[in-house]
Formats: structure tokens, sequence, C-alpha cells
């Protein structure tokens, strides 16, 4: 593969070790841990589409293609498309897969409200 998109890679992986772990030296240092990882309004950035392609590892086509049907939170003030930290960090959150005994309890809640027959 690439050496540039290995050297991105590591670079991201030292990104999140290091924002995971100042995290974590926060929380533990609050004394209500109610406060939510994704909602912390105070470091929200705004990044513009090449800076969310880095952030996030997908392509500019890729990104576009989400904005276009629209399943991708975005900004759009005149031509400029900005996306929010927070929200890009929900949507991630969001799409995360589930384990097969979570969704096997969202069938049988289904299926105790609605029966097949």
């Amino acid at each position: 593969m690439d050496q540039k998109f290995f050297k991105s890679l590591e670079l991201a992986v030292e990104y999140f070790a290091d924002k995971i772990s100042t995290k974590i030296e926060q929380r533990l240092n609050l004394p209500n841990n109610s406060t939510s990882l994704l909602t912390d309004k105070t470091e929200d950035v705004i990044f513009n589409i090449n800076e969310l392609s880095s952030f996030v590892g997908l392509s500019k086509p890729t990104i576009y293609g989400h904005v276009h049907r629209k399943t991708i939170p975005f900004i759009k003030k005149g031509k400029m498309l900005r996306f929010s930290k927070n929200d890009i960090l929900k949507w991630l959150q969001d799409g995360k897969s589930q384990s097969a005994s979570t969704l096997e309890a969202k069938v049988n809640d289904y299926l105790a409200k609605k029966p097949l027959f």
C-alpha cells in the first residue's frame, strides 16, 4: 500500500490515543461523570471538506455523495460546505454495528408489539 496512507493512519492513531487519554483524565477528575464526551461543546471544531476527509478517512467524492444523499450532517453557507466535529462524531457513533444479541432483543420487542400472526 501507499506509504503516505500508512503515515496518515499512524498520525490518526496517535491523535486519537492522545485525545482518549486526555478525556479519560478529565472524566476521572470530574465529580459528576454524567457529561457525554460527544456533547462537549467547548471543543467543537468546524472542518472543511479536506480536513474532514483526513479526519474520518473518507475520500472527497464519498463525502460529497453523503452530502448529496443528506446522510452526513453538514453546514452549507453559500457554496462552502462545513462540518461540525461534534456532529460528525455523533454520526460516526450512530453508524456503529450492533451486536447480535442487541439486534435479537430489538426483533423480539418488535414482534411482541406486532406479532406476525
